[in-house]
């Protein structure tokens, strides 16, 4: 199912990233998921690779308000780039409330919300998106007068997997019970326990962006303009979408060479 109406680059329709994300998570994850266990000291596999999916399908869910999709809808009908609102500590909120709900695997639950809130650090916005996202979320014009997040009306349109109905809910307390409970978790405990977590943050945080890159590989920004303006993102994008497509290639490998030792045996 496509929705030509709700996009999260110019040229890129949401749910057509979030979908690319999956399968790109699909061939990273066998590759981090012992890793994944060691750091977080977990022994289940379901319930982890459950999470992280989660991670993926809403990291930017932000970028389905209304003011968002209004001002990325001008950009392409302009053909300029334009200053977008914040979107990542939506998504981190989102996830926060959800998790919250069960008192299970709460360091990969954190770990996974500060991914989400820091996945665009690249923008300068670290600070704000953990100390005040609240703020933001009013100057951009992300909230109405009741302080719940507005949502383009084309999310109507979405299947639930995408939108599920209770982020109509969502609200600026919400986002700063997200900030305050990350703000928490991140610095409570001794150096060590700090140190682990900031480790544990950064795995996730790690994981997330090799999707969400690889996917959006495409889009008009990532592309190579000349050899030396490498600052602009694709020398990065290069190297990672490389690496991902490594991957694949070893696995549907492996995939052919067991299927050719079944038919022997």
């Amino acid at each position: 199912m496509t929705h030509p109406t709700l996009y999260s680059a110019p040229e890129e329709e949401y749910t057509k990233h979030v979908e690319e994300c999956l399968e790109k998570f699909d061939f990273i994850f066998p590759i981090w998921e012992h890793t994944i266990k060691r750091i977080f000291y977990l022994y289940t596999h379901n319930e982890i690779k459950f999470l992280l999916s989660q991670m993926l399908i809403f990291h930017d869910i932000g970028k389905l308000t209304a003011k968002w999709q209004e001002t990325i809808n001008r950009e392409r009908k302009e053909n300029k780039k334009i200053h977008k609102p914040f979107h990542a500590p939506i998504g981190a909120a989102y996830l926060y409330k959800k998790f919250t709900k069960e008192n299970e695997m709460d360091d990969l639950k954190n770990a996974i919300v500060f991914a989400v809130a820091i996945h665009h650090t690249d923008s300068g916005l670290l600070g704000d998106n953990i100390e005040r996202p609240d703020v933001q979320a009013i100057l951009e014009g992300i909230v109405d007068s009741d302080g719940r997040v507005k949502w383009a009306d084309e999310t109507e349109t979405l299947d639930e997997e995408f939108f599920p109905k209770e982020l109509k809910e969502l609200t600026i307390e919400d986002l700063k019970n997200m900030a305050r409970g990350l703000r928490i978790w991140a610095r409570s405990g001794g150096i060590l326990e700090q140190h682990k977590k900031r480790i544990q943050a950064a795995l996730i945080h790690h994981i997330l962006k090799l999707c969400d890159i690889s996917a959006a590989s495409e889009r008009k920004e990532y592309q190579k303009e000349d050899d030396e303006n490498y600052f602009g993102g694709w020398l990065m994008v290069e190297e990672i979408n490389g690496y991902v497509n490594n991957i694949q290639r070893r696995s549907y490998e492996n995939q052919n060479h067991n299927t050719h030792l079944d038919r022997r045996y």
